[in-house]
């Protein structure tokens, strides 16, 4: 089972949710409860392997020095 990530619609929160194939429908928010939730598109698993999609370094917000693995 794949864990997906989804925003509320509406109150906004983002969370995480381990999902079985076909219950899409079924998720809630974790917070408020709506079933206003809306799939998110994550970066985790694509290219494979070692890659990774890197954020640019004028938008890290992990690091104040712009030069960690985030970034670079």
């Amino acid at each position: 089972m794949p864990i997906y990530e989804y925003s509320c619609q509406k109150c906004g929160k983002r969370f995480e949710c381990l999902v079985t194939a076909g219950k899409d429908k079924d998720v809630v928010c974790a917070e408020c409860g709506s079933a206003e939730v809306k799939k998110l598109i994550s970066g985790f698993g694509i290219g494979g392997g070692s890659s990774r999609i890197k954020a640019s370094s004028s938008s890290c917000t992990s690091c104040s020095t712009k030069s960690c693995s985030t970034c670079h």
